[in-house]
């Protein structure tokens, strides 16, 4: 294990990581800087509130996304030698993006004309929907698949700068709720900004015209990525836009607070997979072996760390919530211990799923696998949310995160290479 954690330290991919691991500091620490910030002077309801609007958009992200952000990623991958193959991956995924996201104004602008509470706070709900322009915008798949994760890494940075300074230096009061909606939900958007402020180019050197026709492709070689994308959405955005039905702002508050704290551990890996996935996808069109070969060491080196990272955050649950929400969050403390394993559940998963089972061309299996484990938490989630609230919304999305690495293993398992890899 230690020669093997040895060579990857000095690899080429080791260096990659380690470097975006740097600009990805701030990325990191941004959001919890402002966190206790927000959490204080927009009181839990107010909080509560942007979190639901939040939830609900996030839907729409889902769908613009369509799966694109691996499948895209891995397409660019493969043809890195090819500028034109490149372009019109690129420009065919754009206008792909775009036609959903035009779709998605449609719907979510009547579903929060048609609800009289909706249409209340219509303003946040609105200031929230840069979330999905934002994400429909900023090609972190094009990047990822050219393997410039520093550069993206940087741009989100820089924004996540600006957001921080806007939002100490404008929001004052519950009163700025929409302007804490919008900077709140827009870091991908201000990174198409900062990019064009930088002169960091967001798309390929020659232009493509994609046809119907190629949309079309696209979107259907993306639909069982995006199905499994969307299944997942069931755990991760309904928890809180179903708490927030059945109970109220304060509620979804806490609960938030809890998965913010715990997702800021989760994000630690997702560097060491961003800088995986492209040099995996080419090992494993090349020579499998190799790519498992890979897949293990990047497993030695993270499964652990992450392990104790989650047995932490579960001891010092209590301390950690009052750091950053004070005495009006105490009850966040159980939420977040019920949420403590998920860190480590979700790098397993991420793994097995974006870099062995999609690379594998698993994607069919792993749609099952998302629809089980999302039917799952549906049927959850209604009772346990009615009897512990946030706590319920918490062993919910636990429950079915246990069960998607356990899936995917049975799923990986009956395949020879695999074992023997």
């Amino acid at each position: 294990m230690i020669a093997a954690l040895s060579r990857m330290m000095r690899s080429q991919l080791a260096h990659n990581a380690l470097s975006l691991y740097a600009v990805q500091g701030l990325n990191f620490l941004m959001p919890l800087i402002v966190l206790p910030y927000l959490l204080r002077v927009l009181s839990p309801e107010g909080y509560g509130s942007i979190v639901f609007a939040q939830a609900l958009l996030g839907y729409a992200a889902i769908f613009t996304d369509f799966g694109f952000n691996l499948t895209a990623a891995r397409d660019i991958s493969v043809a890195r030698n090819d500028p034109r193959r490149i372009a019109a991956v690129y420009w065919t995924t754009m206008a792909a993006k775009g036609s959903l996201l035009l779709l998605c104004v449609i719907l979510i602008g009547g579903v929060v004309a048609a609800d009289a509470d909706f249409r209340n706070h219509w303003r946040v709900f609105a200031a929230c929907g840069f979330l999905v322009i934002g994400s429909s915008l900023f090609p972190a798949w094009y990047f990822q698949g050219l393997e410039k994760l520093k550069e993206a890494a940087l741009i989100q940075a820089v924004a996540k700068c600006v957001i921080t300074g806007c939002t100490f230096l404008l929001v004052k009061s519950p009163n700025d709720i929409v302007l804490a909606a919008f900077l709140m939900s827009s870091p991908q958007f201000v990174g198409v900004l900062v990019a064009l402020c930088l002169r960091i180019p967001l798309s390929p050197p020659s232009f493509y015209r994609p046809s119907v026709a190629d949309v079309r492709d696209a979107l259907k070689g993306s639909s069982d990525m995006f199905l499994s994308t969307a299944s997942s959405s069931l755990y991760l955005y309904s928890n809180t836009f179903i708490l927030g039905l059945m109970s109220s702002d304060r509620a979804v508050a806490l609960y938030s607070l809890g998965y913010r704290l715990v997702l800021a551990i989760q994000s630690l890996t997702a560097p060491v997979t961003q800088a995986v996935f492209p040099r995996a996808s080419m090992l494993f069109a090349s020579n499998p072996d190799q790519a498992l070969h890979l897949v293990k060491r990047v497993s030695w080196l993270l499964f652990p760390t992450i392990a104790i990272a989650s047995l932490v955050m579960f001891i010092f649950a209590p301390f950690i919530v009052s750091v950053f929400g004070g005495t009006n969050y105490a009850q966040a403390a159980s939420v977040m211990r019920i949420m403590a394993p998920i860190p480590l559940l979700v790098t397993v998963a991420s793994v097995l799923a974006q870099i062995v089972m999609v690379n594998l061309g698993l994607t069919k299996q792993l749609l099952r696998i998302y629809i089980a484990i999302g039917l799952l938490n549906l049927l959850l989630l209604p009772p346990l949310v009615h009897f512990y609230q946030a706590n319920g919304a918490a062993l919910s999305l636990t429950i079915a995160e246990t069960l998607g690495p356990i899936m995917m293993l049975r799923v990986l398992w009956r395949r020879p290479a695999f074992r023997k890899g």
